[in-house]
């Protein structure tokens, strides 16, 4: 989901939407619409590979059956229909296998449909829930964490899982497999601790008042949490400023960054604002722990008070890792290169890059640096596309510049700061905590309830 990802946080239309999609999430929500799952793996591609160790069979929309085994080519064609390796077959297509069956190079538990998107066609994986998280939390957390980190972070994203079913219903299917709900990778992302996480908390969701939990995490709070009213808006009663119990450190519990004044005006402009050159940045409000709420800027052509959340989304979440930090201006400073706002990937090139992967344009040590740098994923889609090497490579160079005039921010944590934070939950448990208290602790005031 776009802001469940560790580290990351919405888009920025989603400061428009979110309040009102809060609302509806609270008052809207309640039971599960079943265990099923219908997630979309590939969208709106016009060539793959179907395969598989066993025969599987295809079922088109006018009920005629083929039977293949091994590999078989498929290819969009106008009119509503495929073609695979040979035969046309009228969408939706339905696929059934007596083993996985694969698409590219992710095999799926459960059954696959081929269905007509905008310019192509979507793959989608039917399946169950508890099945659907096997392929889920291994990209969403690390499985060398304590189990009880695992079995909340299952809890979380299950109850994401079958309170936002539909989601996508108007593509045909429930949810995606990208940062825009949950990444799922099917049978490649599955892992012993992961799934004995899974497993014991098999079935259990986090509800408020009998409706399902609004469940946002990220990756480190940098000391506490943020109130979902400072980052999108509406009034979430579980979802309030919390200090962490405990003091713990992480790969983020403190970084520097130096901004340009023409990346803060560039950020500014995204907002739709514009202070002409700017003189200054402030901290205009912060919340009880510290963490600011609205900064305020000054420039040649006047004043301009914004929120914190939202100058971070336009900046670049990877940038500005969050809103936790103190900000001075300073002379001449070194700006290294770093991602600009444009470097937080949209939704559009998230699709880009999933379709990348499964054409198998990036090796594994590429796959592996982009689950654990989501940062680097647009520095990697941007490399693919001209065919360069990427920046810091032994013949791209990352080289700092220096400009006159700028501002240091020396700041903690990463994400958005509401809900869970990873680091935090990782802490507490290696100090005995339960995955039930440590939920209650991110989102006191919720229960636990079981899905039937």
């Amino acid at each position: 989901m776009i802001f469940y990802r560790k580290g990351q946080a919405p888009s920025p239309y989603a400061f428009f939407v979110l309040p009102l999609f809060i609302f509806l999430f609270l008052f809207l929500t309640g039971e599960a619409f079943g265990e099923t799952l219908r997630v979309g793996v590939a969208l709106n591609v016009k060539i793959g590979t179907l395969s598989s160790s066993q025969a599987y069979t295809l079922v088109d929309a006018q009920g005629k059956r083929h039977s293949l085994s091994g590999s078989a080519p498929v290819k969009y064609l106008k009119g509503n229909s495929v073609e695979i390796k040979g035969k046309v077959l009228s969408l939706p297509v339905k696929i059934q296998g007596k083993a996985p069956v694969a698409w590219g190079s992710h095999p799926y538990r459960g059954s696959l449909e081929l269905r007509q998107a905008s310019s192509g066609i979507s793959v989608i994986n039917v399946i169950d829930v508890e099945t659907y998280l096997r392929g889920v939390l291994k990209m969403e957390a690390n499985p060398e964490w304590p189990q009880e980190v695992l079995k909340a972070q299952a809890v979380v994203a299950r109850t994401y899982a079958v309170s936002h079913k539909g989601r996508h219903g108007a593509e045909g299917f429930d949810i995606c497999a990208l940062p825009h709900c949950q990444v799922y990778r099917g049978i490649n992302a599955e892992d012993p601790r992961c799934d004995k996480a899974i497993q014991a908390t098999k079935g259990m969701t986090l509800v408020y008042q009998g409706k399902y939990a609004l469940t946002p995490y990220h990756s480190d709070s940098g000391g506490s949490t943020a109130d979902v009213r400072d980052v999108w808006g509406g009034s979430v009663p579980y979802l309030l400023p919390r200090q962490e119990p405990l003091t713990y450190t992480s790969p983020y519990s403190s970084w520097e960054l130096s901004l340009s004044p023409r990346q803060v005006q560039e950020a500014l402009q995204k907002m739709g604002f514009s202070v002409g050159e700017v003189y200054s940045m402030q901290v205009g409000t912060r919340d009880s722990y510290g963490r600011a709420i609205t900064l305020q800027f000054s420039g040649s052509s006047g004043s301009k008070s914004v929120s914190a959340h939202r100058f971070r989304m336009a900046l670049g979440s990877d940038v500005l890792r969050s809103t936790n930090f103190q900000v001075r201006s300073s002379g001449n400073i070194p700006i290294p290169s770093q991602p600009s706002a444009a470097g937080t990937i949209s939704f559009k090139e998230q699709q880009e890059l999933s379709l990348m992967t499964q054409q198998g344009v990036f090796s594994t040590e590429e796959l592996m640096d982009m689950l654990l740098h989501p940062e680097k994923q647009r520095t990697y889609l941007e490399k693919k596309r001209k065919g360069i090497p990427a920046p810091g490579t032994a013949t791209g160079g990352n080289i700092p510049s220096t400009r006159a005039g700028g501002f240091h921010l020396s700041g903690k944590g990463w994400g958005h700061g509401v809900g869970l934070s990873q680091w935090g939950a990782r802490a507490l448990a290696e100090q005995g905590w339960g995955w039930e208290k440590i939920l209650n602790h991110y989102y006191p005031g919720t229960s636990i309830k079981k899905v039937k």
